[in-house]
């Protein structure tokens, strides 16, 4: 299997904040409406001193996961996004187990939504995923260097 260094692939449920993080990372606003993504996103960007990635943002719902399997393959990077409610770790932990012998990549997790209350926190879901574990909330602007950061020490570490 070849895996291609520079290409990242985001991965979650619906509603997860997986398109938000991509346009925190591109220094996009952040709105409140929800927009799913049908299908597949496919962005370009430079990541510092690491340079352009390709960023595979997946639809989350049922009905696009048939394409996940092969989209997956040959990525130098996969984060699963979950919402950090105790009801998505769980669905969350189900996708990893189902797509887990698909993915060649190293594996992260991005517990997104840490600003709303009752959330369990980046520690409490890493024990109960077993990767690897970044807490974050894309709807915030000033931490958009965080993300950049995460990706980037991600995709140079094995």
């Amino acid at each position: 299997m070849i895996q291609i260094k520079n290409k990242i692939c985001i991965i979650g449920e619906t509603g997860v904040g997986k398109s938000s993080l991509l346009k925190l990372l591109q220094g996009k606003e952040v709105s409140n409406e929800r927009t799913p993504t049908i299908g597949l996103d496919i962005n370009t960007r430079n990541l510092g001193s690491y340079g352009k990635v390709s960023i595979w943002d997946f639809a989350g719902q049922n009905r696009f996961r048939y394409m996940w399997k092969d989209f997956l393959r040959g990525a130098g990077l996969t984060v699963l996004v979950t919402d950090s409610t105790e009801k998505n770790i769980s669905k969350c932990k189900e996708i990893f187990e189902r797509f887990s012998r698909h993915i060649t990549a190293k594996i992260i997790v991005i517990a997104n939504k840490q600003d709303l209350p009752n959330v369990l926190s980046e520690k409490e879901v890493q024990k109960r995923l077993g990767v690897r574990t970044y807490g974050m909330s894309a709807i915030r602007p000033e931490l958009r260097q965080r993300i950049r950061d995460i990706l980037e020490y991600e995709m140079r570490t094995d």
